[in-house]
């Protein structure tokens, strides 16, 4: 494949499309820049919609780089062009809150100490509701590291040991989470509620068990499919926070082998094959070694717009050094309808 892929003339906004890593066989990130200093994104953004969505598919996620984005006002605008309002960040799993009380539902990027890497995984796809596209834009660079590592979910896919998805496909995967105040976090916070009722009645629409083990301690289970077909595409992908939210993903994070005891009250979630089985040291490696091997990261510029179908592409996060700001909006709910009532 050459390098442009090709350009795009509306009026005087002209925009080159090209491969971001010329020497690969990976066609993610397709990168969109302007022609020249004058071209405006959102000019070109509603007059291209549809050729727009149609890349993001193909590709996974596409590179927005140079049109000026210099603030969350800014990455607002740009996200007006896509007529649907970005969602409420529900059934957390992770801090974060709203970068302008003005601006609804433009989000920090998780709030995670700077010194620790996030580990890939699709953007809630634990979750019975999700969104099909999770976007980023560079408000503020961090002065070192702080790159957000992208992979194509579908290739992770086919480099994991088939009679391992195998498994995963008979059995799909089970999620557990202890949620309490002091230990990742409190079931208020994840349920966007202070009302147990609420809580309750949440999990029962969502095929959720719980059960409070103390006062202020709520664990919860439910099982899901670990790979999804793309509603578009057709393709099979690697949807699942299998390897984010496995035990194994805390221990490294904390120094331990994975043969050391750690109990299972203070892990903040834990994964299983579906029908309850643990999930081996050599399969959470297996899995690890697919991610690493598809990951692409390059450096935030200011102004940046990472744009993924995050059914198509994991992300995480390296940690960094100084102030970083990246802005996060998801759109387009998508839903687990067989397990909601």
């Amino acid at each position: 494949m050459e390098n442009t892929v090709s350009s795009a003339i509306v009026n005087d906004h002209t925009v080159v499309k090209a491969l971001f890593n010329k020497n690969s066989d990976q066609v993610l990130p397709l990168l969109i820049t302007p022609a020249h200093n004058g071209v405006d994104l959102i000019t070109w953004m509603n007059a291209h919609r549809e050729e727009f969505e149609r890349d993001v598919t193909h590709h996974g996620g596409i590179l927005l780089r140079g049109f000026n984005i210099n603030s969350v006002k800014d990455f607002n605008t740009f996200m007006e062009c896509f007529n649907t309002t970005p969602l409420p960040y529900m059934f957390r799993s992770s801090p974060r809150k709203e970068l302008d009380d003005h601006l609804k539902n433009i989000y920090t990027s998780t709030i995670y100490p700077s010194e620790r890497t996030i580990n890939m995984h699709n953007e809630t796809s634990y979750s019975r509701i999700w969104g099909r596209k999770i976007v980023f834009c560079c408000i503020t660079p961090a002065a070192e590291g702080g790159q957000t590592p992208i992979a194509d979910s579908r290739r992770v896919l086919k480099d994991i040991d088939p009679a391992l998805t195998a498994e995963f496909r008979a059995k799909g995967v089970k999620y557990r989470r202890n949620l309490l105040p002091d230990l990742g976090m409190p079931w208020q916070e994840v349920f966007q509620t202070n009302d147990v009722k609420v809580m309750e009645a949440t999990c029962k629409k969502y095929n959720i068990d719980y059960e409070f083990v103390g006062k202020d301690h709520l664990v919860i289970e439910w099982v899901k499919d670990a790979i999804s077909r793309h509603p578009v595409t057709g393709e099979e992908t690697w949807f699942n926070h299998v390897f984010f939210f496995h035990r194994f993903s805390r221990y490294e994070e904390l120094g331990l082998p994975h043969h050391e005891f750690f109990p299972a009250e203070f892990l903040t979630s834990e994964t299983f094959f579906g029908d309850g089985s643990e999930i081996s040291s050599a399969a959470y490696n297996e899995i690890k070694q697919a991610y690493q091997k598809n990951i692409i990261a390059f450096p935030y510029e200011k102004g940046d717009i990472i744009f993924l179908d995050n059914m198509l592409t994991a992300h995480g996060r390296y940690p960094y050094k100084g102030e970083r700001t990246i802005a996060t909006a998801i759109i387009e709910a998508a839903y687990d309808s067989d397990n909601i009532r």
